[in-house]
């Protein structure tokens, strides 16, 4: 007869430990039973010849473990013994699959691992926003998913709760950044486990798809700026530029040669090394690893930008950059610093709202107004060229005549061109307006 609580509560303990079986009324697949130790204490038991001696494998301790749930137990190592399986050897090898399981459980990137590891990989391809990104995404997801969380398990519903936040507090142009960067993470995690280079790394990611793929942009944020300053507002910040204010010497000079070389992106300007700068040709060379299109940039330089240039070279000291960092004169000037001051002069001035990606479209609008042509415009500016002729095969670099578009430019600016706006054909390839 199956043995009962009772009686196994009742089984005395004796000098050596003894065997209590539960008559299962089966054979050869191994008997619940009894261990029973002098202490008293009671162990529920699974017994199995293995070997022609008898094994013993313990299910727990009596009564914290219940005779029906034990016989349960018993039940599915009576099968495995069916199957031909040896209940030990099996359970050694569960332990092992456990093990392997737990040891590339941990082994899988957390969200901090994948977010270092994509702007890494960010910084390897020359991509100078890889700290701006980083900065980003610890910002925003962090207070929402704890840096230690493995990447697979973030759900649409975690990023979706990051870009409510920032909805919610009016970013929503920033929250459709955001989401582009982990839109991004994710999709390099995707790759991350599948690529040969990264197969010896110990963090795999384990993503099965890209949680962010489901949440939609905010249409109503991504208007393309339209800001750009008019002819009194540029002529009035160059001018405060020219005079000692708040503002630093280094961050005025990098808004004038901005406005002096047409609108180059402040970036590269700021990043760009004294060793760049042709003296005698009066040129201004854009490497290829800080131009964003990857390919070299050469800029006329104006009397105006020489002038600049020669004022910033005086105060600089050693430093290999043209503009460089106040306090680390290794390292260029940080772009925050320049939107910063742009910040401080707007709200002081009380001019529109502008920032410094504006200045750009500035030059660009104005330029126009001129009657410089849009395609010698995109050259001075360095913007990609799409057609198969100038993305291949025309090496010229245009410097004559992207010397007198800023010559020109540069009169108006300075207002000793006429007041009325000037149309001017240049002639020449590339140039009709």
């Amino acid at each position: 007869m199956p043995l009962t609580h009772s009686e196994v509560n009742a089984l005395p303990a004796k000098r050596n430990p003894y065997f209590q079986t539960d008559d299962n009324r089966t054979r050869g697949e191994g008997r619940l039973g009894v261990q029973v130790f002098p202490s008293g204490t009671k162990t529920l038991t699974f017994r199995y010849r293995r070997d022609g001696k008898w094994a013993f494998i313990p299910l727990g301790s009596f009564p914290n473990l219940s005779l029906a749930d034990a016989r349960e137990k018993a039940k599915a190592f009576g099968q495995m013994i069916r199957d031909g399986l040896d209940p030990k050897d099996e359970l050694a090898r569960q332990a092992k699959e456990r093990e392997q399981e737990k040891r590339e459980r941990e082994q899988q990137g957390t969200i901090e691992q994948l977010f270092k590891s994509y702007t890494e990989q960010m910084k390897k391809d020359g991509k100078r926003t890889h700290e701006a990104v980083l900065a980003a995404l610890e910002k925003e997801t962090y207070p929402v998913i704890k840096p230690t969380t493995k990447a697979k398990d973030v759900t649409p519903h975690d990023i979706k709760v990051i870009l409510a936040h920032m909805i919610r507090r009016g970013a929503d142009t920033q929250s459709n950044r955001v989401r582009s960067y982990l839109m991004a993470a994710f999709n390099y995690g995707l790759k991350h486990d599948n690529d040969p280079a990264n197969f010896i790394d110990d963090a795999k990611f384990g993503l099965v798809l890209n949680p962010v793929a489901a949440i939609p942009k905010q249409k109503a944020a991504e208007r393309v700026g339209e800001r750009f300053l008019t002819w009194a507002e540029a002529r009035k910040l160059l001018d405060d530029m020219e005079q000692s204010t708040s503002l630093g010497l280094t961050l005025r000079s990098l808004i004038r040669l901005c406005f002096f070389t047409g609108g180059q992106r402040p970036y590269e300007l700021a990043a760009s090394r004294w060793a760049s700068i042709d003296w005698e040709a009066k040129t201004l060379t854009i490497t290829a690893e800080l131009s964003k299109n990857g390919r070299p940039h050469l800029i006329p330089l104006t009397d105006s930008a020489l002038r600049v240039l020669r004022e910033q070279q005086a105060a600089t000291g050693d430093s290999p950059f043209i503009f460089a960092h106040a306090t680390k004169p290794s390292e260029p000037m940080p772009m925050a610093s320049l939107s910063q001051a742009i910040d401080r002069y707007r709200k002081r001035t009380e001019m529109a709202h502008f920032i410094p990606r504006d200045f750009r479209r500035t030059c660009k609008t104005l330029m126009g107004e001129l009657g410089i042509a849009k395609d010698l415009r995109d050259r001075l500016q360095n913007h990609a060229l799409n057609d198969v002729s100038s993305k291949h095969y025309d090496r010229y670099e245009y410097l004559p005549e992207k010397r007198r578009a800023l010559e020109l430019w540069e009169r108006r600016l300075l207002d000793l061109a006429a007041d009325t706006v000037i149309s001017v054909n240049f002639g020449g390839r590339g140039l009709s307006s």
